[in-house]
């Protein structure tokens, strides 16, 4: 299962990683890293079908990322790190207005009623299932970047 979690940044990154996330945040002006001490956990965890699938809508979107930081910048940031993965880093306030780019996409305000009665002879459209899944994603990572904006600790997408 995949979560979100508000962490400080060197609970996930080296010494060496912050200080090149630092070297290249300057680059777009960020003078400062957070520095916020509280871990927090939400209790709604993403399978990775439905972390993937919300991963590809924030990649059409360019702000895809494993960190998302309580600051405002214009570009990604990627950190290789030794174990052959990188992580990026990206502004949360970037990942806001994709978020709601995202909430008209998904219609992710109107429910669809449930005293509706079904035809029992239908079929369950898998298309429905995609979209609960997908605004399902889209609550917990807009809660998780609300609480990264306000608290101003480093959102962690964790696979």
């Amino acid at each position: 299962m995949a979560e979100l979690r508000l962490l400080p940044l060197d609970e996930v990154l080296d010494a060496k990683e912050i200080v090149l996330l630092s070297k290249k945040l300057a680059e777009q002006g960020i003078d400062d890293l957070p520095e916020g001490e509280d871990v927090i956990e939400f209790d709604a965890p993403l399978s990775e079908e439905q972390l993937d699938d919300f991963m590809d809508r924030l990649a059409a979107h360019d702000i895809a990322c494993s960190i998302y930081l309580p600051l405002e910048f214009d570009e990604t940031v990627d950190i290789p790190n030794e174990e052959a993965e990188h992580k990026s880093v990206g502004s949360v306030h970037r990942l806001l207005e994709a978020l709601e780019e995202l909430r008209e996409e998904l219609d992710v305000d109107s429910e669809v009623d449930e005293d509706e009665e079904e035809d029992e002879d239908e079929e369950p459209v898998d298309l429905e299932l995609v979209d609960e899944q997908l605004s399902y994603a889209w609550r917990v990572f807009a809660r998780a970047a609300v609480a990264c904006a306000n608290r101003q600790i480093p959102l962690h997408v964790i696979h």
